[in-house]
């Protein structure tokens, strides 16, 4: 009489290499395609981007486009000044030209509807002053650089 030993039930355990192994691939994965989505948004902004950076030191700008929630196609040019940008100061309207000029030349204006620049003054421990510029491309492309309005 031959007794049968019943075989070990299949063991469902992952080994803990897979497991370290597979992390390091969804991280790999997570930060290509961070890098991916980044890098799609900034590209069409990235020489604009460089040129007000060159212009202004310190400025940290940031360039976005597009249409928010159905409203017109606009160029936004967000930057840091150190003094505090009041409309109507020189300062202020030197650099909301300079930024205009270099939008021209740097980016497709033809594209967008509006041009806005933002300049922000950030002083510790107090709220940050802003300044709002609005210009129409279509007056930009054949006229001088003026403030359309400011908020």
């Amino acid at each position: 009489m031959t007794v049968e030993v019943p075989s070990p039930p299949h063991s469902r355990e992952i080994p803990g290499w897979w497991v370290i192994v597979a992390m390091f691939l969804f991280g790999g994965c997570a930060t290509a395609m961070i890098f991916i989505y980044w890098d799609m948004h900034t590209r069409p902004f990235r020489p604009l981007t460089e040129a007000v950076g060159r212009e202004f030191r310190h400025s940290l700008p940031k360039v976005e486009g597009g249409r928010n929630k159905g409203g017109p196609m606009t160029l936004r040019v967000a930057m840091r000044v150190p003094f505090k940008p009041v409309k109507g100061l020189e300062e202020t309207e030197a650099v909301v030209r300079r930024v205009v000029e270099l939008s021209k030349t740097h980016a497709d204006i033809r594209q967008f509807e509006i041009l806005e620049v933002y300049l922000i003054q950030r002083a510790p421990e107090q709220v940050a002053v802003t300044a709002a510029f609005q210009f129409p491309t279509t007056a930009l492309l054949n006229a001088p650089v003026e403030p359309a309005s400011s908020e």
